[in-house]
């Protein structure tokens, strides 16, 4: 397998993570949440603290994922919005950015 479809995958399924962990914040009225660091090491074990509202801010988007600074890797992302607690990145690298984008879990079926 390609190492950008795979580092391309291993963010998809922290994403994946992460929707689950949302949905079990909204069921309880949290806050706020730890989310995982969608960053493409598979060992990451990073815990972010965001906002649901936040956390649905970088959802908008299928290319967009929260990461713990420094996490980001210049050869298929860039940071779209620097923060104290984690920093947003955009997937630029069009393998990358259009395998994160079919495996969005909020994608609509075609």
């Amino acid at each position: 397998m390609d190492d950008k479809v795979r580092r391309a995958r291993t963010e998809a399924l922290f994403r994946d993570v992460n929707e689950r962990i949302a949905e079990s914040a909204q069921r309880f009225d949290a806050p706020s949440t730890q989310f995982v660091c969608e960053c493409a090491d598979a060992n990451c074990t990073h815990r972010l603290e965001a906002s649901l509202d936040e956390y649905e801010d970088v959802r908008s988007d299928g290319a967009t994922f929260m990461l713990a600074d420094g996490h980001e890797h210049d050869d298929i992302e860039r940071v779209v919005k620097r923060g104290h607690r984690f920093n947003v990145v955009e997937k630029m690298q069009s393998t990358v950015r259009a395998t994160v984008q079919r495996l969005n879990p909020r994608a609509e079926a075609a």
